[in-house]
């Protein structure tokens, strides 16, 4: 055994701890507010017990299912030298504030004091597109961005220290770009598969765009934008909500083919940090919330562990599943009570396309029709487990 993958229930989020047999651990994601409290603060007060330490938290993107549990962790584990539930070495997070408004965009625009008028059109268009949102399950949350890159500050945590210019981002196009910027944590190798110079980018223009199209193009802006700058993305991006054709429930996995809206994601999402991990052997790929056709071209043919992006949505997997197998993948769903997730066509794609062992965190809706297929596809599949062994 050279890792224990420990696969939490975390509704709608992920939340995922690699506990290696050095006893370094990293931590990916950590859910919502309820899943550190109830999954993963147990979880890691007992890796500490048995003498564990977190050498990476990665938070990979700013949904408020990703991050929410993470700024609760930060919060009651006080300063890094001084940690109450675990030490913490590293930090990977791509915030609003640390990474998008130091884009060249925005470099200008930054001041201490706002005057008057601007804070007036501040105050009035953030209540004007309150009454428009759909209410406080939106996932897009900068308010949680300022909050996170404000705890690792205070609390001296160390944050994105192994990027120039503290930005986790890719350092080439090329499989063999991405093998030759490997960056050591603890005894494992990362290689960081995304987001691209493209992805941050087309976040920071979309968000530019939108304040000159409030505030004209002098606008200047400070820290107070948070909320802002969180309605303006969640009314104005694209949706990454997805949609099913009815499946027909046969037998037959072929029939859940072409079933998906292929809906694409939103610039939010296409901004996740994914990262490939490398430890004794074992390649483990995880993939946030990331469209895979962005970083296609970076992948390996073979892993271990595959998590796949986005709770099992079937756009963002394509390009994944074309090019890479993995002999385990992990589907991190909230048991498709919302009649989303996991998308009927992801399962078959996944399947048809050889990966033999599937995860679920959750029971899902297609799990009876999952499990009676499996002598006819060759593939296994396993709910709710949480030990997961490498």
């Amino acid at each position: 055994m050279a890792c224990i993958v420990h696969f939490l229930p975390a509704k709608a989020g992920d939340c995922i701890v690699l506990e290696f047999d050095n006893k370094d651990c990293i931590l990916i994601d950590c859910g919502y507010a309820a899943t550190y409290e109830q999954e993963l603060k147990p979880l890691l007060l007992h890796l500490r017990e048995n003498g564990c330490r977190v050498i990476l938290l990665l938070v990979t993107h700013i949904d408020q299912d990703h991050i929410e549990g993470a700024i609760r962790l930060l919060n009651e584990n006080g300063k890094s030298d001084n940690p109450s539930i675990i030490p913490i070495e590293n930090v990977w997070f791509n915030g609003f504030f640390n990474t998008v408004c130091k884009h060249p965009e925005f470099a200008r625009r930054w001041v201490e004091n706002l005057s008057a008028d601007i804070l007036q059109q501040r105050d009035i268009m953030t209540k004007e597109l309150l009454m428009q949102a759909k209410g406080e399950n939106e996932y897009i949350s900068a308010e949680h961005s300022k909050c996170f890159e404000e705890l690792c500050m205070q609390n001296g945590y160390c944050l994105n220290r192994q990027f120039e210019g503290s930005v986790v981002q890719q350092a080439g196009v090329s499989r063999e770009e991405i093998l030759s910027a490997g960056v050591s944590v603890g005894d494992c190798i990362l290689y960081v598969l995304g987001p691209g110079k493209k992805q941050l980018d087309v976040l920071s223009h979309k968000l530019n765009v939108d304040m000159i199209r409030s505030f004209g193009c002098n606008y200047q802006l400070n820290k107070t934008f948070a909320k802002l700058f969180e309605l303006l993305l969640e009314m104005h991006t694209e949706q990454s909500i997805t949609e099913q054709k009815i499946a027909a429930l046969s037998g037959n996995l072929e029939s859940w083919l072409g079933t998906s809206a292929l809906a694409p994601m939103n610039v939010v999402n296409r901004a996740s940090i994914v990262v490939e991990i490398e430890y004794k052997g074992l390649r483990m790929l995880f993939a946030g919330d990331a469209e895979s056709s962005d970083w296609v071209n970076t992948l390996g043919s073979h892993y271990q562990l595959i998590k796949l992006s986005h709770h099992g949505t079937t756009k963002p997997n394509l390009a994944l599943l074309e090019k890479s197998k993995g002999d385990i993948l992990l589907i991190s769903t909230n048991g498709g009570h919302d009649g989303r997730h996991p998308e009927d066509e992801l399962l078959a794609r996944a399947i048809l396309a050889g990966n033999k062992t599937l995860f679920f965190n959750y029971d899902i809706e297609r799990k009876r029709q999952l499990l009676a297929m499996q002598k006819k596809y060759g593939y296994t599949v396993q709910f709710k487990e949480r030990e997961i062994i490498l």
